[in-house]
């Protein structure tokens, strides 16, 4: 059956950075998704305990729960699980994908049940590893997408809990990929990518970095720098909303050992080729 969303996105506010990563990856690469600041005009108006009960219920082929101790007090998000778990009751199938930011218990989600540990991973390599289930479920369920990339799914990100040896450094793990082999090899230093959602999601997140957004013809429009763990959430930032790209421009980044050595280039080069709209660097 023809759903209206591939995926709906459960979720406390307190969790919401992340998961409009999350979204903004999934949007970018065709999948239609519900994430409620994409629906802000057609929620206007709607009785809203009945139209996300519908939405949880039967509009989308799975639904993401973004757990955490934030999920669990709230009255929307235990009304879109309570939507979303009599879905999964009716239906033999692997409708909720839990997704942990901690270890809190949700009321009827069985300890056995597979899921993502969300400290492990960016959000856009969560966005990949949710493009591959919905790859492997159901072909058909993205005949209507453009440009939906091949999916990476991360070593060690699916767990499910070892019930006789509760230890966290004893979990078991169930995803492997072997294009994984090349993981340990050094990263280079210096990389470039189309200033695009697709493009920077390729950006690794484990160091700080300087980067320079480029015009069409190498000039530098603007430097900056961003946190380890915040790479693509701060360059995402540059563009206009409703926008994925901006053509022609590349993302130029290099990756630092600390925070403070990509501050002090990033102010070297500020100061020598004054970028357009460089005003000032906050981090």
């Amino acid at each position: 059956m023809v759903k209206k969303y591939h995926v709906a996105l459960s979720f406390a506010s307190e969790n919401r950075e992340y998961v409009r990563a999350v979204a903004i990856n999934l949007q970018a690469a065709g999948i239609k998704v519900f994430y409620d600041e994409f629906e802000q005009v057609n929620l206007w108006g709607k009785n809203l305990y009945v139209h996300l009960d519908e939405i949880y219920r039967n509009e989308a082929h799975f639904c993401v729960m973004f757990i955490s101790k934030h999920y669990l007090r709230k009255n929307w998000t235990n009304h879109e699980r309570e939507s979303a778990q009599a879905r999964a009751f009716k239906r033999e199938e692997d409708y909720l994908l839990p997704a942990k930011f901690d270890d809190t218990e949700i009321p009827g989600l069985l300890p056995t049940i597979g899921y993502i540990n969300l400290q492990k991973i960016t959000p856009e390599k969560f966005g990949q590893i949710i493009i591959q289930k919905l790859i492997n479920a159901n072909l058909n369920t993205l005949t209507s997408t453009k440009n939906v990339p091949k999916a990476r799914v991360i070593a060690d990100s699916i767990e499910t809990p070892n019930i006789d040896k509760p230890k966290p450094d004893q979990k078991t793990i169930i995803a492997r990929n072997n294009s994984l082999n090349d993981a340990n090899k050094p990263k280079s230093k210096t990389k470039s990518v189309n200033f695009t959602l697709e493009g920077i999601s390729q950006l690794s997140n484990d160091k700080p970095i300087g980067y320079k957004i480029l015009t069409k013809g190498g000039k530098n429009n603007y430097t900056g720098v961003a946190k380890k763990g915040e790479i693509y959430i701060t360059i995402q930032k540059h563009l206009q909303p409703g926008r994925n790209r901006v053509p022609g421009c590349k993302v130029k980044i290099e990756r630092m050992s600390t925070i403070q050595e990509a501050q002090d280039k990033a102010d070297r080069i500020i100061k020598i080729s004054k970028p357009k709209y460089n005003k000032s660097i906050k981090y």
